[in-house]
């Protein structure tokens, strides 16, 4: 169908485009969820803008645009500006928009739910400030949004739709505090885009709704990354306690005079009483990684050690949380962050008590911080809120298998499940896979020689191959085995601890000089980075990606064959496909890039149906020298 006249579609349509715009025109129309993949370079955020912002126009609905990450918003306020002038905003946290935090050391380290403590009482005292005609706030960001004048601000916003970093630096040019002036200004706006904590941490979301001014049903949401929502879902759900929690918790009860939570029973000696037992859990359970500890493994052993029952252990809980918020008070009174270990204990304790076994699995790990574990196996209990939206446009270049997405969120078995082709010619992409090499673990094991193999074929493959080159593993550790005796100048590696300049440092360096990189699957660079024209053209996957077989993972995988009856496809091959996706889709993002692929495992025939043209070479090297002498003379 072609775009009509009045749409607000800003760019001549390209190859797909028109199509991805009408499943979601329909989508939106019929309230029916949709989810769909389509290659970087589709154009996946302005065929989705477009499409539900003239829909919630028309309908008076609002369009809840989540993204992974705060940076992904910017490309979404970037396309808002080019393509109408409705307005839209983004919202983030504290630590990203609080004008204090991001002068203050401590304050940034402040976790979402002590920056909202601080910030309120700073609020607080403002008000009673402003009331005394003081001039000294607490915080003069506050007192500047509560005297200035608003309506230029707004304005200015309506007029610019600026991104996170713009509408900051616009607020502390007039100190205005950016938090609690786009918390104002969201009612105001057809779209918001915000992190996903904004949508599926409750009390979180029914905030957001309120500032909107809408009720859920009145929301398209959007999930952008949207492989990335079945494992936030699950972590967020999920909580731990580990040593070094616990031996903060005692240096805190010790500054507070060790206050007792039971009979003869004080918060220190419950502290050692935990520590000895997870040590005793990863000495009797943990098997290499992790292990899976019995439901009531802990409240037995407290109780054994304690000499207590069920239900002291029920008031030693709630006793211990009266301490912790004690030291919430009394750090909100000196004006400090409202963090206590002693809480978090208390709340940890009380989850991993209340949990719902038929959802959860208790973990015990080893390792120089040992700790306990409560994994969530069901992320549909976090992102069953999706089905009470008008609807929702779930979205990502490396969706693969979609039902299993679909089944892992809980979404409805009528949600349209699409896979748009990608918009370059597929012959500008060369895929080829290796036989008689595989990083399975029982031919690691063996120690026949596997390693040298893949060694030896990879260095004739960056010999022959002079072109810039990314070499992903499935581990650090197999990178490091592998690649040892190959380093020399030239060659760059992604560090496992690399903090976050460090990699853009290291990515600017070889996009600057070329040459080889090398890197993880399922990390940094393999996902959301983006090396256009000639700043990648080769990339090598050695190995397939299948989750490591830990007691976490097997818990998972027994959990969806419960459900599902595929546990396997779910947990095991689902996530591979994704991570080899994104690995191998790294290296074409436009319609005149050339890249080659080639995947080093025997085990990558088994994935032909999600990775069109995969033939088998012979010679590597040569096959790849060819397909670039051939695309380019």
């Amino acid at each position: 169908m072609a775009l009509s006249e009045n749409s607000i579609f800003p760019y001549k349509p390209r190859k797909n485009q028109e199509e991805i715009m009408d499943d979601i025109r329909s989508s939106v129309e019929n309230g029916v969820s949709l989810v769909y993949q389509a290659s970087t370079g589709s154009g996946k955020t302005v065929c989705t803008l477009a499409p539900t912002i003239d829909y919630a126009k028309k309908e008076g609905k609002k369009v809840l645009y989540l993204t992974r990450t705060n940076s992904q918003q910017k490309q979404v306020l970037l396309e808002l500006r080019r393509m109408c002038n409705h307005f839209g905003i983004g919202i983030q946290g504290r630590n990203n928009t609080c004008i204090l935090a991001l002068e203050d050391e401590e304050l940034s380290k402040g976790s979402a739910d002590e920056l909202s403590k601080y910030c309120s009482d700073r609020k607080k005292e403002v008000r009673q400030q402003m009331a005394e005609d003081s001039d000294n706030f607490s915080c003069h960001y506050y007192a500047g949004l509560l005297t200035s004048p608003f309506d230029d601000l707004k304005r200015w916003a309506k007029k610019n739709i600026p991104t996170g970093d713009e509408f900051r630096s616009k607020c502390a040019e007039l100190d205005v505090c950016p938090y609690e002036a786009a918390k104002i200004l969201v009612n105001d706006a057809l779209l918001v885009t915000a992190p996903y904590v904004y949508f599926f941490v409750p009390f979180i979301r029914r905030r957001l709704l309120e500032w909107m001014g809408v009720e859920i049903d009145d929301l398209i949401v959007v999930i952008d990354e949207a492989h990335n929502l079945p494992d936030y879902a699950r972590e967020l759900a999920s909580g731990d306690m580990s040593q070094i929690s616990i031996e903060r918790t005692i240096s805190e009860s010790i500054e507070r005079g060790d206050p007792t939570v039971g009979p003869d029973i004080s918060t220190s000696h419950l502290c050692r009483t935990l520590s000895t037992i997870i040590n005793e859990m990863v000495r009797e359970y943990v098997v290499d990684d992790d292990g899976l500890v019995p439901p009531n493994e802990l409240r037995t052993e407290l109780m054994h050690s304690l000499k207590v029952n069920t239900n002291d252990i029920r008031d030693i809980v709630r006793e211990l949380k009266l301490h912790g918020e004690l030291v919430r008070q009394d750090k909100r009174e000196k004006k400090k962050l409202a963090r206590s270990y002693m809480n978090s204990m208390a709340d940890f304790l009380r989850f991993w008590i209340n949990m719902e076994r038929a959802h959860y699995i208790k973990l015990v790990k080893g390792g120089s911080n040992p700790s306990i574990e409560g994994f969530c196996l069901d992320p549909s209990q976090i992102t069953e809120c999706l089905n009470h939206c008008h609807t929702s446009i779930h979205m990502s270049g490396t969706l693969e298998p979609l039902d299993e997405y679909r089944d892992s969120i809980g979404l409805p078995f009528d949600t349209v499940a699409k896979i748009y082709p990608p918009p370059f010619p597929r012959e500008n992409r060369m895929l080829y896979y290796v036989r008689e090499i595989t990083t399975r673990y029982e031919a690691l094991a063996r120690d026949d020689g596997m390693v040298t193999k893949i060694r030896d074929m990879l260095k004739s493959v960056l010999n022959g191959v002079k072109r810039n080159t990314i070499v992903f593993f499935p581990s650090y550790r197999l990178m490091d085995d592998v690649c040892r005796p190959l380093l020399k100048d030239g060659i760059m590696i992604e560090g496992q601890n690399m903090t976050q300049p460090e990699l853009m440092d290291l990515v600017d360096r070889f996009k600057k000089n070329g040459g080889t990189l090398l890197s993880v699957i399922g990390g940094r660079i393999s996902e959301g980075m983006d090396f256009p024209g000639k700043e990648l053209e080769v990339a090598v996957v050695v190995g397939i990606p299948y989750p490591k077989p830990t007691a976490r993972q097997r818990g998972l995988q027994h959990y969806y064959d419960m459900k599902f009856g595929k546990g396997w496809e779910y947990t095991v091959k689902a996530p591979a496909v994704r991570k080899i996706l994104q690995s191998t889709g790294r290296v074409v993002r436009s319609e005149t890039d050339l890249g080659a692929v080639l995947i080093m495992d025997e085990r990558a025939v088994h994935f032909k149906e999600y990775l069109p043209g995969l033939k088998p070479t012979e010679d590597a090297s040569g096959n790849i020298r060819a397909f670039f002498n051939m695309k380019e003379n």
